[in-house]
């Protein structure tokens, strides 16, 4: 009896997505413990069986050509992407042992179950997907589970507003935070989740399939509203600009290349308001609570405890520049060069923080400068590899397929800005948030796949041929 070790592997990878589900009501922090202890499990038994596959591979059956090659680990030195993800997590786990408190930089506390060991079970997710995941349907399936796992999260803060029992969260009239527990990366989460339902929207040749993918995003887009995160709300505005402008940009003239220049335009005018007046937005009008959305000013007072923060983060930095203090010790820093306009003696203030409240300054005082700099040149690479890529693609075609040609330029067009547009929202709502597993997870899933996306060879002729064949443009 044989057993097929990598489909194995691959079950316990489509597990990872449902991680943000869990709610463990018997732990002090039941939105936080479970989800860690569930994700780890899956990647350590999706590791186990990989290791099984690579090492008695060969009495796997093999299905194709593509599966023969698997058990062997790709030339990651040709893949630049994994390359830089890989100085991250070294540069990560190694500021940890340069640090104030190496035990704690790497197993982390049950409050956020992170640290060097959570960082590299997350590596280990993003290897796997890289060496397992080799066709498009698979990545499909992929952002299949994620979709479906993010339902699920909405799922239960819906029924913790209804007051389900053992359902635990605020009502519709507070910041929707699903089973995340915290509205703030429930609002970045949801700009995967926008991510992977456009994708599938795009992708799909199949109607009923399409639209349903496309009311989910307008389904994302809404609890987005809901959480009433400012960041991710900033980083979805500033993605949708630098979306519709990518395709204003790449796009023949023609209706669709219309639409997104003024897509791009109406944008910039929205933001420039909302800016100088400031208008009050409320998602929920039977709800007079739900109205800070657009708040944003830099004389907020949430604004405000942030710069303040950012500036002790940059005190904290300069004593330690190389390797900083250490993943998850930003308390010591916070306490060390503490401002003291956090306490107001007259109002309710906060006077502890444990993050920075923005990534760029956690990395910066955690995990110091050569942190930072490994972090940015994920996405460095990453938009390089992205120019690189669609400069290279080549005009394949004949006459009795121009209109075939022209429906594979939008989709191809659209797909492209997506995949352009997200690490930038991501990136703008990073200014004002920091990193937790369920926006971990998927942003390692989404290097993964660009990855993929960004290393395989696509062929005009061959786009065409598939949907000839009815295939759609699927590998």
């Amino acid at each position: 009896m044989s057993f097929n070790f990598l489909k194995i592997s691959k079950f316990f990878l489509y597990l990872v997505p449902f991680s943000v589900v869990i709610v463990s009501l018997g732990t002090i922090f039941p939105f936080i413990v479970a989800k860690a202890v569930f994700f780890r499990a899956v990647i350590d038994l999706a590791l186990i069986f990989y290791v099984l596959h690579w090492a008695f591979g060969a009495t796997t059956p093999m299905r194709n050509n593509s599966d023969k090659n698997v058990n062997k680990l790709l030339p990651l030195w040709r893949q630049p992407l994994v390359i830089s993800v890989m100085i991250f997590t070294f540069f990560y786990i190694l500021s940890g042992f340069f640090g104030i408190n190496s035990d704690y930089s790497f197993w982390s506390n049950f409050e956020r179950g992170e640290g060097g060991f959570q960082i590299l079970h997350l590596f280990i997710f993003f290897f796997l997907l890289v060496q397992i995941f080799k066709e498009e349907k698979e990545w499909h399936r992929l952002f299949i589970t994620s979709a479906s796992a993010a339902m699920l999260m909405i799922s239960y803060g819906i029924g913790a507003g209804l007051k389900w029992a053992n359902f635990i969260g605020p009502d519709f009239c507070n910041r929707f935070q699903g089973s995340l527990g915290n509205p703030a990366y429930v609002g970045t989460y949801l700009l995967f989740s926008i991510f992977y339902s456009g994708y599938l929207f795009i992708k799909e040749q199949v109607n009923i399939k399409k639209w349903c993918w496309g009311i989910l995003l307008v389904v994302f887009a809404f609890f987005l509203l809901l959480t009433q995160t400012r960041g991710a709300f900033m980083g979805a505005g500033v993605g949708f600009i630098f979306f519709a402008s990518y395709m204003a940009f790449v796009l023949p003239s023609g209706w669709l290349k219309k639409i997104s220049s003024g897509g791009a335009i109406l944008a910039i005018i929205f933001g420039g308001v909302v800016i100088l007046f400031k208008p009050n937005l409320n998602p929920l009008p039977f709800c007079s609570t739900a109205g800070r959305l657009l708040e944003i000013s830099i004389s907020n007072a949430t604004f405000q405890t942030r710069f303040w923060t950012w500036g002790s983060a940059i005190s904290g930095w300069k004593d330690r520049p190389l390797f900083g203090w250490g993943p998850e010790n930003f308390t010591e820093v916070f306490d060390r060069y503490f401002d003291t306009r956090h306490f107001n003696p007259n109002a309710v203030s906060e006077t502890f923080f444990d993050r920075a409240h923005s990534i760029y300054f956690d990395y910066l005082a955690q995990t110091g400068i050569l942190g930072l700099l490994s972090y940015l040149l994920i996405f460095a690479v990453f938009f390089w590899q992205f120019f690189k890529k669609v400069n290279s693609k080549k005009e394949i075609g004949n006459n009795n397929s121009q209109k075939l040609t022209l429906i594979t330029d939008y989709r191809l067009s659209i797909a492209n800005a997506l995949l352009f547009a997200l690490p930038i929202a991501y990136l703008v709502q990073g200014l004002v948030l920091f990193e937790v597993l369920p926006i971990y997870i998927n942003l390692f899933l989404f290097l993964a796949f660009a990855n993929w996306k960004l290393t395989t060879k696509y062929e005009k002729n061959t786009n065409i041929q598939n949907y000839k064949n009815g295939k759609g443009d699927s590998q």
